[in-house]
């Protein structure tokens, strides 16, 4: 419809029966509102009043308002074109002078066209909209009526738009097997039993819902699981009179993969049985399809397809991102881990030598009794490696890569490499070992340190620590003093002596070796790395070192930087000094450095270049401390061998008023350490000038800017030189 032929089309005023009827309808007003806010709300017995004529075969509804009519307007305040034939309608809006698009229940409307009574329009008007436009009512129902109607055949035509695509995928899906619901039933869905009815001098029958028939049992309890004596499948007992009403078996996913015209077709189902109270001889096997995958013959695209709710309009086949399952089933997504099931088998042999025949994807299925197809293809597109595992039989480090519990980087060594061995960093002897332990990346690892460091390891040795889930990397603070076998046995004993698991063990033997290096013991004696009652020995470093990991952090920084603590004995006659209100204190030892920053709340113990700079004699860390509380945190220092002071911070890195009265001590102070250096000292610091200011010109030419704190935006050289105190 143009909008220019229909603004031509003859204008629909109010007839004088309408406007008679409009200025003799009262105005109703309520109150309505809560005691708090209420209000008082106006309405009409007839709030809007219609017209309507078919001009040119287009039909024309003319809406009056009440308000406007009352007061002698008669042109309408809105009219709407409908064409049927198009299935168009537009209404234009006079007054502001604009075309809508909405249906009548879209269009601002007053308050209280809504709270009247009824629209009004004569019986012709109420006939000529039912007969045009073929609905069951006439009036403002008919019109709105239709356009719902247009609505959502408008709706329903963008839909097929997007779901046609996908019933030509549904279209292909085959039919099922014809043993699948046997199938089903004894194997799909894995859980069976053996009912039984208890009798005092002994149960010697029961049926078995494998056999389908009475089998002779002794000494069964309920609940307990078992083996049928006569199908050996795995069973358990229920006893009629202990088991529930209904006897369900776990829900359970099973696969079908069939070809179909673009490929193979993966078919996920979820099923259970039941089987009810005094008639569990006849049970109730129950399956849904609710997942379907396609790929493609070439292998190069997958298309997931889920069964749910499309768009809150219809329950049908959706579209879904591949390994997507939030559109299964609430009991699955919520409470499944995983999506693994069985595989009917007889439709794999032919599509072994066709579609499948290089995802490794029957191989694998063939080495394992529950998998996930979708997700195993979804893997093996991304890690196209994961086929030569299959065929290799290596379920374990499939399944590993398949989940997520390793990443190709660190499974394959180097993936140029053609050859399995070489990809997997191991040789033909190890590769055999990995196959016949059934081995995962845990395992692997292992191998492929013992081919990094030529020292065997047995397998059960391995398999432990894989168990364990203990990792070469994980053995490297004692694996220097002992082998892996002497660490396995070890190990085990204090798991045994001590009622410890084999974390607790090894981060128990971690710190205790940490403490015991920061006393100085001798850690590459057996006597000391291998203590015989390794939890005592702990507790015992606990208690001597007061503070568990200080002590610890204390041991590393002295592995990394031995020297500190006896040069700190060295520079303590030259730099400690005090009057009778400040005092410039040295460390003892790597713990004071470490508790000054604790206690302050700065970085001077958890930063290494303040321990680099003291491992060369560059700068030391001192305290400032009142002279009636030397054992008080007050301000740190970082002070060059001449005593010139670089930095000087108290809590959280601020400096405050405070510090100008503590200047001039420490003008005091410098003098001091100046009549007390030696030549050597003056040359160390000549070396301190010269990396200082070479550090200062880095930070100038790389602009590094302080990004927090009350500095925060300042250059961090200016603030440093700001701070700079040199000594005369």
């Amino acid at each position: 419809m143009k909008k220019s032929e229909l603004k031509k089309l003859r204008t629909l005023k109010a007839t004088k029966k309408m406007m008679k009827i409009a200025a003799n309808d009262t105005i109703k007003k309520e109150l309505v509102g809560t005691w708090a806010y209420s209000r008082v709300r106006e309405s009409y017995k007839y709030g809007l009043y219609m017209r309507c004529q078919t001009l040119n075969g287009i039909l024309k509804v003319a809406f009056f308002l009440a308000e406007h009519m009352r007061i002698g307007a008669a042109l309408p305040a809105y009219e709407l074109f409908i064409n049927k034939e198009t299935g168009e309608f537009l209404t234009y809006d006079r007054k502001r002078d604009r075309w809508l698009t909405a249906k009548l229940d879209m269009i601002p409307w007053p308050e209280y066209v809504g709270y009247s009574e009824k629209k009004w329009i004569n019986p012709e008007g109420f006939r000529t909209i039912k007969r045009y436009l073929g609905v069951s009512r006439g009036g403002y129902n008919g019109i709105l009526e239709y356009q719902l109607k247009v609505r959502a055949d408008e709706l329903k035509q963008r839909h097929k738009r997007e779901t046609d695509p996908w019933d030509m995928d549904m279209e292909q899906t085959p039919e099922l097997p014809k043993d699948w619901d046997r199938w089903v039933s004894k194997v799909g869905i894995p859980d069976n039993y053996i009912f039984y009815r208890y009798d005092r001098k002994g149960v010697t029958e029961g049926y078995c819902t494998y056999c389908e028939k009475e089998v002779p049992i002794a000494h069964p309890k309920h609940n307990k699981q078992g083996t049928c004596p006569c199908c050996r499948h795995k069973i358990t007992y229920k006893s009629e009179g202990k088991a529930a009403g209904v006897v369900r078996s776990d829900r359970v996913y099973m696969y079908l993969m069939q070809r179909c015209e673009d490929g193979v077709m993966i078919r996920g189902f979820e099923g259970e049985r039941l089987y009810r109270k005094e008639d569990y001889r006849n049970e109730e096997c129950h399956f849904t399809e609710v997942r379907r995958v396609i790929l493609d013959r070439e292998g190069y695209e997958l298309r997931a397809y889920s069964w749910g709710t499309y768009k809150y309009v219809e329950t049908r086949w959706i579209r879904t991102e591949l390994c997507n399952r939030s559109k299964w089933t609430y009991y699955y997504y919520y409470y499944s881990r995983t999506y693994e099931g069985r595989v009917y088998g007889r439709t794999l042999p032919d599509l072994a030598k066709g579609e499948l025949r290089k995802t490794g994807l029957v191989e694998m299925t063939a080495m394992v009794k529950r998998i996930d197809p979708e997700k195993y293809l979804a893997e093996w597109r991304r890690v196209p490696e994961l086929e030569r595992l299959a065929k290799a039989g290596l379920v374990s480090l499939a399944r590993d890569l398949m989940y997520g519990r390793c990443s190709a980087k660190e499974c394959f060594t180097n993936r140029l490499f053609g050859d399995l061995k070489k990809l997997l960093g191991i040789d033909s002897q190890k590769l055999a070992r990995l196959r016949r332990c059934n081995g995962g990346i845990s395992f692997l690892k292992w191998l492929q340190y013992e081919k990094m460091t030529g020292k065997l390891l047995p397998d059960h040795v391995i398999s432990w620590f894989c168990q364990e889930g203990i990792g070469p990397e994980e053995l490297t603070f004692i694996s220097d003093r002992m082998s892996m076998v002497q660490i396995y046995n070890y190990v085990r004993r204090q798991m045994k002596e001590n009622k410890m698991e084999s974390s607790k063990v090894l981060t128990t033997w971690s710190d205790y070796l940490a403490m015991a290096d920061r006393f100085h013991m001798d850690t590459q004696d057996a006597i000391i790395y291998r203590v015989r009652k390794l939890r005592k020995r702990h507790d015992e470093l606990v208690e001597r070192s007061h503070s568990k990991s200080l002590a610890i952090k204390a041991g590393e920084i002295l592995k990394k930087y031995p020297h500190v603590e006896q040069i700190y004995e060295s520079i303590r006659d030259i730099y400690e000094y005090s009057d009778k209100k400040y005092s410039v204190v040295s460390p003892r030892c790597i713990e004071d450095v470490l508790r000054e920053g604790e206690n302050l709340h700065h970085c001077v113990g958890s930063s290494d270049r303040y321990w680099e700079r003291i491992e060369r004699k560059e700068s030391y860390v001192l305290f400032l401390r009142h002279s009636n509380a030397p054992e008080k945190a007050y301000y740190t220092l970082e002070i060059e061998p001449d005593g010139t002071v670089r930095q000087k911070r108290t809590m959280y890195d601020r400096q405050g008023a405070d510090i100008e009265e503590a200047k001039k001590f420490l003008k005091k102070w410098q003098k001091e350490v100046s009549k007390r250096i030696s030549s050597e000292e003056k040359q160390l610091a000549r070396n301190s000038h010269s990396l200082r200011e070479q550090e200062f010109a880095e930070m100038r030419e790389k602009q590094l800017i302080i990004n927090t704190g009350e500095l925060a935006g300042r250059l961090l050289v200016d603030v440093l030189t700001e701070d700079l105190m040199e000594a005369a």
